[in-house]
């Protein structure tokens, strides 16, 4: 560890100190290589190039004087022209007086050439440099355009024909006589003098980079020699502030810290061992302390090593008189100044004592999954009080079993009890925290948690919260045997499908249908799952569907994914047998393939499976509905199903579950009801479906729910829409009144399939929507919007499914729908002030809510009807948050409890089941909740305003 804490120490120095300085060398030298000399090389060219020009011009003026001593008579043409040669040829200028200029024509010959005189009077053409360029042509080329310009090439250095050099010339025409008069530099010089600068920039920078590299020597050799002291300084300071902190922490429990050298103890464990502190120092621990975990107490290191999670023990404490005390420790590893240590922390058995004054009303209890509890506040949280919903979901039976239990030891994560414990030092409120715990057995569970520190009169402190179990996953041990035989059936459809699915036997694609059979035969299964090449599975097969179709006359050598069926049903293995029972009848084969949160099949649920499972297994319940003659038979097995429904609830079932299990009953009835009416009636006269609306097609109703439903048929003309506009209204009536007889009530606002205007072709059917969508009055769209929720329930699927998608399209085109549906939700904001005065209708309550999201469904192509599923998919596809809908998922789960709770309640004492509950006498814990999930639609409501722009609604 120390050699590990020297290399982060040297790396820390490179970091903070030598690397600074080396960027700031490097960016030093950079300046002068890279920006510097560039531009004082641009800068040197430039005064070169002024130069030659400005020397030109000057012999130019000198071509020019005798110009004009001919234009003035004083010289003839060749004469004024000799002279000029004359003294052009003997200028000479620079540091070396070599500098020279030549003279040629425009055709061009050389006129005259100090250096090159065998060029005089020559025809140059033809002549060029090493590099092949004609140097004469360009000049003559370069003043033709402008009069002047700059010209570079090869020449030979001055006087020395043997060193041909590069060379920048400037060339100007002298117009009255024809002649181009230039002269150059060599860029030689130029590239000699930045040498040269570069030469003293290195050795300047060189310089400097020893004098930097001497004062970082210094520097990070005295910095080492600083940072050493400092860091052993905060060592001995970290050692004796873990010390003491860790003993003044747990000062009301007895703490003792076993390390190399010694034995320290708090003053609590001393006043109980009646030791001094210098006594103690020389003793042994198993002198001390008496339990399993002391027997091989030889060496603090090697038990710190062992230690690898806390220990926890019960153990016996000797003190100084020979007395025993009965206590409970604990037993950890920590670090004192890099050292290894034991840290044990006491607390006599006696000690724990539940306190008074926490007593949830038993009626909340048994209706509401809510738990209360109240534990200690400190390092060590121990429970006080807990209760009943707390002890079952922990897996306790009473509060005495649950005491000797930490906090800590219930939660299945550390890292989350770390930030559990870490908010409740800092006094932070825990809201809604997800959180997974343990129960007594082992097994997990997720559950959200509230948690507030509180502080009395007399400065005691403690901690007050509730909990409540997510999901419902298993049946509980001899769960079944405590309950009524009535309501026995509710154990076994709240449990996890896992729990009863048989193991995924796959075969591949290709194979054909007779090894298919002798695989079955081979493993005695009847059902199989078909996969593809990457092993995903593409559908089932059956032996009675194999054997059907080989009676046929199929060939057995048919490969199997020709007689598949596709695609499959799949369920998640944490869903329950509820759930499993709304699925399986619609499903292939009627089977269900079981699978894992990443996806994977695990298992499959078949008729047979959940025959198994219990006794009224929902192919009977599909098959007495399906036998059926009469209204009063439905009745009767809607009866029987309701009761299952309410033994649910005393089961704690989820209220989801509850609310699917109700509604695919109803979906099954009404398939049934419109079966016989069919039959009554006679053959429709063309492709129809009747649909479910509201929450009927959200799959939500309750004990206390009308019925909600209309028809959609095919577009016909004349004879036959005549005919179709008398039998379906005739049809919708029969149903409306035969379903009333089995236990639906008729829809007071007669939004019902017997209703002429629930009841026609597609495109009237679209007429409507695109008339609520593009024109919608405010005052009726809370009437329509739960056609918004229409779902298949008989018939032509097709016709149900082109309306859906003809929604979809047309709600992509407009926005007003959105904005004008949110501004109609305003007159039902559900102040928590409703509560409290007197008896609230509970179902206006969960409208809004269930409305809201429909609108966000709506709004973002979500395909799920439920409210639960439609929640989900938004959370999924990142439209609203996970804290929103969080809280909106609870809100309707705990709302629809209460709701179907109350109803159950009515369906015990016969009366009537409705909507209607009084707050004010359901008890404080009761309008907890309900105060709590209306908190959860306001929050809601009020980033539907914001996202949809209106008003706070």
């Amino acid at each position: 560890m120390k050699k590990l804490s020297v290399k982060r120490l040297k790396k820390l120095f490179i970091l903070k100190i030598d690397l600074p300085a080396l960027l700031a060398f490097a960016l030093f030298a950079g300046l002068i290589f890279f920006y510097l000399i560039p531009v004082f090389e641009r800068v040197m060219m430039e005064r070169k190039r002024h130069l030659i020009n400005q020397v030109t011009s000057t012999a130019y003026s000198l071509l020019d004087y005798y110009h004009s001593r001919e234009i003035n008579g004083e010289l003839e043409q060749e004469e004024a022209k000799e002279r000029a040669r004359s003294a052009i040829n003997t200028i000479r200028y620079g540091d070396e007086h070599k500098d020279y200029f030549w003279i040629t024509d425009m055709y061009p010959r050389m006129i005259v050439h100090p250096y090159r005189p065998d060029l005089n009077g020559k025809d140059l053409t033809d002549f060029h440099d090493s590099r092949g360029k004609t140097i004469f042509v360009e000049f003559v080329n370069a003043v033709t355009a402008k009069g002047e310009s700059y010209v570079e090439y090869m020449w030979q250095w001055n006087d020395d024909s043997t060193r041909i050099v590069p060379k920048l010339s400037y060339v100007r025409k002298f117009e009255p006589w024809e002649w181009i008069i230039g002269t150059g530099i060599y860029i030689e010089d130029v590239k000699a003098e930045i040498r040269r600068m570069e030469n003293r920039a290195l050795l300047i920078s060189g310089v400097i980079g020893l004098i930097i590299v001497a004062l970082l020597t210094v520097v990070s050799r005295q910095s080492h020699i600083i940072e050493k002291k400092r860091n052993k300084a905060e060592e001995e300071l970290h050692r004796s502030r873990e010390l003491y902190r860790t003993l003044a922490e747990a000062a009301s429990e007895g703490v003792m810290i076993w390390s190399e050298n010694e034995i320290q103890a708090n003053k609590t464990l001393l006043s109980w061992l009646l030791y001094t502190e210098d006594e103690l120092k020389s003793m042994e621990p198993g002198n001390i302390l008496v339990s399993p975990e002391s027997a091989g107490f030889k060496d603090p290191e090697i038990v710190y090593d062992e230690l690898s999670a806390r220990r926890n023990t019960e153990c016996t404490l000797k003190k100084r008189n020979g007395a025993l005390i009965k206590a409970h420790a604990s037993f950890s590893g920590i670090l004192l100044g890099g050292k290894k240590a034991v840290l044990i922390v006491v607390r006599p058995a006696k000690s724990i004592v539940p306190r008074d004054g926490f007593s949830p009303q038993p009626s909340l209890v048994e209706t509401i999954s809510t738990g209360f509890f109240r534990i200690t506040y400190g390092r060590k949280n121990i429970f006080l009080d807990a209760s009943r919903p707390v002890l079952k979901m922990l897996g306790y039976n009473s509060l005495q079993d649950l005491i000797p239990h930490s906090v800590e030891s219930l939660f299945a994560d550390p890292a989350q009890f770390r930030a559990f414990r870490s908010a409740l030092e800092s006094g932070e409120k825990i809201l809604d925290r997800k959180v997974l715990l343990r129960r007594k057995g082992g097994n997990e569970f997720w559950a959200l948690v509230n948690v507030l520190v509180v502080e009395s009169d007399n400065g005691e402190i403690w901690c007050e919260g509730t909990i409540e179990e997510i999901a419902s996953g298993r049946v509980q041990d001899n769960a079944l045997l405590a309950a009524p035989d009535e309501y026995v059936l509710t154990f076994i459809l709240q449990a996890s499908v896992s729990s009863i699915s048989i193991p995924a036997e796959k075969c591949s694609e290709k194979i054909s249908v007779r090894r298919a059979v002798s695989l079955m035969k081979e493993q005695n299964i009847n059902v199989m799952v078909v996969t593809n090449r990457e092993g995903e599975p593409l559908g089932v097969i059956d032996l009675v569907t194999l054997g059907m179709k080989m009676a046929e006359g199929i060939s057995p050598d048919t490969e199997i994914f020709r007689l598949m069926n596709s695609p499959p049903a799949f369920i998640r293995y944490n869903s329950s047998i509820a759930e499993a029972f709304g699925l399986i009848n619609e499903a292939p084969a009627k089977c269900l393939l079981v699978t894992t949160e990443e996806n994977k099949v695990t298992g499959i649920i078949t008729n047979e499976v959940l025959t198994g499972a219990f006794s009224l297994t929902p192919h009977l319940i599909h098959q007495e509905i399906k036998n059926a003659v009469t209204p009063l038979s439905l009745r009767k097995t809607y009866l029987e199903c309701r009761k299952i429904a309410v033994s649910m609830l005393l089961g704690r079932a989820d209220p989801y579950s509850v609310s699917l299990f109700i509604s695919t009953v109803a979906d099954a009835i009404c398939n049934r009801v419109v079966e016989l009416c069919i039959e009554e009636t006679g053959e429709a006269p063309c492709r129809f479906v009747f649909i479910q609306t509201g929450s009927a097609g959200r799959r939500e109703q309750t004990f206390s729910t009308d019925q909600d439903n209309a028809i959609i048929f095919e577009n016909v003309t004349g004879e036959m829409l005549k005919n179709a506009e008398t039998y379906f209204p005739a049809l919708g009536r029969k149903v409306n009144k035969m379903l009333a007889e089995a236990g639906f009530s008729l829809c007071k606002g007669e939004n019902m399939a017997g209703t002429a205007k629930w009841c026609q072709p597609l495109d009237k059917w679209k007429k409507y929507f695109s008339g609520w969508i593009k024109s919608p009055g405010p005052e009726e769209l809370l009437e329509i919007s739960i056609f918004f929720d229409f779902r298949f329930c008989y018939g032509d699927q097709n016709l149900s499914d082109e309306l859906r998608e003809y929604i979809r399209n047309d709600l992509s085109t407009t926005d007003i729908f959105f904005y004008h549906m949110a501004s109609a939700w305003k007159q039902f904001n559900p102040s928590p002030n409703i509560l409290s005065g007197g008896k609230t209708d509970i179902k206006k309550l969960l409208m809004p809510l269930a409305g809201i999201i429909r609108l966000y469904a709506l709004k973002y192509g979500i395909n799920g009807l439920s409210t639960i599923e439609r929640a989900l998919g938004l959370y999924s596809g990142g439209h609203l948050d996970s804290g929103l809908i969080s809280g909106s998922v609870r809100a309707w789960k705990d709302l629809t409890s209460i709701r179907l709770n109350h109803q159950a309640e009515c369906i015990r004492n016969d009366i009537e089941p409705d909507n209607i509950i009084d707050f004010q006498i359901a008890g404080s814990e009761l309008y907890y909740i309900a105060e709590r999930s209306l908190i959860s639609v306001n929050n809601l409501m009020i980033k539907a305003g914001s996202d949809f722009y209106t008003e706070t609604i």
